[in-house]
């Protein structure tokens, strides 16, 4: 089985940038019919200001959900598994603009019906050359017999939930300590979830630790988080919840030792002596 590779947050704040800077264009090219809303408003020709408004709202919902399919693209291109997103949310972007842009035409910029269809259909075309079309099948890597591609997304997606409950906790806990452990414990989560990836018979072998484990961290996490909100912590709870951490960041580092072994042994004896730590929190 191939290693796991290391989570670069510089890798990762590239890719969001990336993310972030595609489709700029689609929020520059409206200006103009901005600008020609305004105009229209001083000139006092209300009804022409309301249209060039209307339109340039449209430009704007085309982009802003152009960017949404643009985001869902990148998170699927990165990932050996993963569903093809439920809603072509790039193609619904293109059809917004052409719309908009052939409504534009005829309404704001004088060309007749069939002009400004024409416009529209170029703008659809070149919207799809440039950004390309929705990915609309899913990733199955190299799902094998003995687990369903269903199975795994489905415990993927399950995983990804809860780490995003511990992040969304650790946030809100004001402790540097705590923070950093979480931190790791968030990472070395990944790096299962990447191992699986990877091999999707893991699965099996991973399938309690993640259940226990991650659903067990996000539950006390979060409660921790809200308890530490109302300034209602005490000396006990922080050492009982920093023995937890103690403990699941090094059974996280086993598990993930053991799926690059491709060996259980006591993982399971580990595991019910940390659900029982996580009972008394």
């Amino acid at each position: 089985m191939s290693k796991a590779k290391r989570y670069e947050p510089a890798t990762e704040v590239l890719d969001t940038v990336k993310t972030g800077i595609k489709g700029t264009l689609l929020f520059l090219m409206p200006l103009p019919v901005l600008i020609a809303a305004v105009i229209h408003l001083v000139k006092g020709h209300l009804f022409s200001s309301i249209i060039a408004g209307a339109l340039f709202a449209g430009f704007m919902i085309a982009a802003m959900v152009a960017r949404h399919g643009f985001k869902l693209e990148s998170q699927f291109k990165k990932k050996k598994l993963a569903r093809a997103p439920g809603t072509p949310f790039k193609s619904v972007a293109a059809v917004i603009l052409a719309g908009t842009t052939g409504l534009t035409a005829f309404l704001l910029s004088d060309y007749g019906l069939f002009s400004s269809l024409l416009i529209g259909f170029v703008t659809l075309l070149g919207f799809y050359l440039a950004y390309g079309v929705d990915p609309r099948r899913d990733k199955t890597g190299n799902i094998s017999l003995g687990v369903s591609a269903d199975e795994v997304f489905e415990a993927l997606e399950e995983a990804e939930i809860k780490i995003a409950t511990i992040e969304k906790a650790r946030e809100n806990i004001n402790n540097i300590n705590f923070d950093q452990h979480l931190k790791r414990i968030i990472k070395k989560a990944r790096d299962i979830l990447t191992l699986i990836e990877e091999d999707p018979r893991d699965l099996n072998r991973a399938r309690k630790f993640l259940k226990v484990y991650l659903e067990g961290t996000a539950r006390v996490t979060e409660s921790y988080a809200k308890t530490h909100g109302r300034d209602a912590t005490t000396k006990v709870l922080d050492t009982n919840f920093q023995e937890v951490l103690d403990s699941i960041e090094s059974t996280f580092d086993e598990q993930h030792q053991k799926l690059l072994r491709n060996d259980q042994l006591d993982l399971d004896v580990k595991i019910e002596v940390l659900k029982t730590q996580l009972k008394g929190l």
